[in-house]
């Protein structure tokens, strides 16, 4: 046998074999579909689970599938797909969005959700004018739903952290500014998605511990009530229907909706101030400004639904931008409470918490850090330790305890607003202060946004993997 014939023998047993396990493969789909839509649930979902379990692609399969079984199967064939993390069947779950069963409906638009958004492209141009409106206002839902998980998760951490709104940025500019736009006036087309956002949240992380976190109870304890909440921190009047939703919901259920939504609402002003800063943002941030200055929350919702929080984020937000009139303002009121008290200041045996200079610089601080005055806010908190410093060497008993506390926080403080500065060395320097005075919260320390810069310096490694717990420093290298 020459060599040419046993290559082309070869190729033909490859090719066969080839072909035989693509057909198994096949084999092995169809012999499913049949229990994809047994009257059994277990049935149904041993199929699903069986091919969902098959390692190798089968995405023609499932798209060929699609085009010869019922509604019944559909519903199993987005399940499989949904679970295999599969776009194979984008474009058929897009059509069906609009289908005339009401579960393979929904079964298809819990697989859009799940679905990476840059996927999320079907060829619009298959659509009829019913279905593309359909799908149009699916990805309305979807851009809401990220955005308000997204916001709702900012919640869940003491400060800002590294790369918080980082996944917004998946989104037009355009659209992005005018979604959160709205969330800040409170809109009610978001409570769905908030409603949905809160729900997945609470339930992926009921195992994970963050049942302890207050955010998170106040969240678990909202969801299904954020239309109510949304309709009265939009209008803050009591009307038949948040009247109606409080009956519907609980009074506690509501108040937790109130909180979390004015919580999701600040932090909608947050992410707004890494925008560009248009005249035509900073004119409706102004709009909303003046709105939230006319509106009082009443009686029983005076603490959830308080608007301070609000107006201070658009004054930081709005200084970002360029025009810091009103945070100046902000600023010289508080400079005048220090004021106020000057005989407080000598009294070196007053505890730090009940110092309103210390608390008052503090705030002043945290305002010029948030706005962007890293070397404003690196002053106010070098004068905070030193004073805190001159009081400790005269103090005695718990005062000490209180400054110690005080000291560790301050100077944690000042390494953040140092390393946003890129001073390296004085940061780790005030870290090491922090921790000499009792701050233990080294977990933080790595994800803290304001500490990226330091945390790239060299010494830092070194020192963190000697100072801090073994569980924790072992974390050091998975967060470089």
């Amino acid at each position: 046998m020459s060599c040419l014939a046993a290559h082309f023998l070869t190729v033909v047993f490859l090719l066969s074999s080839f072909a035989g396990a693509l057909n198994a493969q096949r084999a092995i789909v169809k012999r499913e579909l049949n229990d994809l839509a047994a009257p059994a649930a277990w049935q149904r979902a041993s199929a699903i689970n069986r091919l969902v379990s098959i390692e190798d692609d089968i995405d023609a399969d499932l798209r060929v599938a699609w085009k010869i079984v019922d509604d019944e199967e559909r519903i199993g064939l987005l399940q499989v797909a949904r679970l295999r993390g599969s776009d194979a069947l984008l474009q058929d779950a897009t059509v069906s969005l609009g289908a005339n069963d009401e579960t393979l409906e929904g079964v298809a638009k819990d697989y859009l959700l799940t679905l990476p958004f840059e996927l999320l492209t079907p060829d619009t141009a298959e659509l009829t004018e019913t279905q593309l409106n359909d799908w149009t206002e699916f990805r309305s839902f979807r851009i809401r739903r990220d955005i308000s998980r997204v916001l709702l998760e900012a919640q869940m951490k003491p400060g800002k952290f590294f790369g918080q709104f980082d996944p917004l940025r998946e989104f037009d500019d355009e659209r992005l500014n005018n979604e959160l736009l709205k969330l800040i006036r409170a809109e009610s087309e978001y409570a769905e998605a908030l409603n949905l956002a809160s729900t997945e949240i609470t339930g992926q992380d009921a195992a994970s511990g963050m049942s302890l976190n207050a955010n998170w109870r106040k969240m678990q304890l909202s969801t299904g009530a954020f239309e109510p909440a949304l309709l009265y921190l939009n209008t803050m009047e009591s009307t038949k229907r948040f009247d109606a939703g409080v009956q519907r919901y609980g009074r506690e259920s509501i108040l937790s909706a109130l909180e979390i939504a004015n919580g999701v609402r600040t932090a909608a002003i947050r992410a707004l101030a890494q925008s560009d800063g248009s005249p035509y943002l900073a004119s409706e941030l102004g709009k909303c400004y003046e709105t939230l200055l006319s509106q009082s929350p009443s009686g029983e919702f005076s603490s959830s639904a308080a608007l301070g929080d609000l107006r201070e984020e658009i004054e930081l937000t709005l200084a970002i931008f360029g025009d810091d009139r009103l945070l100046q303002a902000r600023i010289s009121a508080l400079r005048a409470q220090i004021e106020q008290v000057e005989d407080v200041r000598s009294n070196v045996n007053i505890s730090a918490s009940s110092r309103p200079d210390l608390i008052v610089q503090n705030r002043i601080a945290h305002l010029k850090l948030r706005s962007g005055d890293f070397k404003g806010a690196e002053l106010e908190w070098s004068a905070g330790v030193e004073t805190a410093l001159a009081m400790l060497r005269g103090s005695n008993g718990r005062n000490r305890s209180s400054l110690s506390s005080y000291l560790a926080t301050v100077y944690y403080n000042l390494a953040c607003t140092q390393s946003l500065q890129l001073k390296h060395t004085k940061s780790l320097h005030s870290l090491k202060e922090a921790v000499r005075y009792g701050y233990k919260d080294f977990s933080w320390m790595l994800e803290d946004g304001d500490l990226e810069s330091v945390r790239r310096f060299e010494r830092f490694d070194e020192w963190f993997e000697d100072t801090a717990p073994p569980s924790v420093a072992d974390r050091l290298h998975d967060n470089s």
